[in-house]
């Protein structure tokens, strides 16, 4: 009677964990089977950024990144310190100056299915959440990420963290 009672205990336990879902922040690696490399808890309205120095022009370069309701990634701003060669263009009526910084207002324009970002070791790119600052460049230079919100079951969340636990040992 008592394994009758832990085997519905546990079926309902799993069946909750698959169940329940949450807005998540995730990086993925498509060229890997989508693994993903990093995955945090995220509310709707918070803010993330994704600061890189850019290679061509070597300016600072930040994007401010929100997420939403649905969840989707909507963009924020961009801040540089410099315009150049692949850098977001400035769009007069949308572009002020903060001191040092050129500011671009995005207009929390959504970007649907995420986006992918190209790591390369000389951009020092780091993502900074409410909780966590990732330092990027653990990832192979020429590596693409994808950056995407997602509503994932909350087995997802504890997979992810126990593979991290045994990752981190491992090393």
């Amino acid at each position: 009677m008592k394994k009758a009672i832990f085997i519905a205990g546990a079926a309902g336990l799993l069946l909750a964990l698959t169940l329940v879902k949450t807005d998540y922040l995730t990086l993925r690696l498509p060229d890997s089977g989508n693994r993903i490399y990093f995955l945090g808890s995220m509310d709707p309205g918070e803010r993330f950024s994704i600061t890189y120095r850019h290679s061509v022009e070597k300016t600072r370069v930040i994007g401010i990144f929100q997420i939403s309701s649905q969840p989707s990634v909507l963009a924020v701003e961009t801040r540089m310190t410099s315009v150049g060669t692949g850098l977001p263009n400035t769009v007069s009526n949308r572009t002020t100056r903060e001191g040092k910084w050129i500011v671009v207002d995005e207009q929390e324009k959504e970007i649907k299915g995420g986006f992918r970002f190209f790591i390369a070791s000389v951009n020092h790119t780091v993502l900074t959440t409410p909780g966590e600052r990732i330092d990027l460049n653990q990832i192979p230079s020429g590596t693409v990420i994808l950056v995407n919100a997602e509503r994932l079951a909350l087995i997802h969340y504890l997979f992810y963290q126990w593979n991290k636990g045994i990752n981190s040992r491992t090393i």
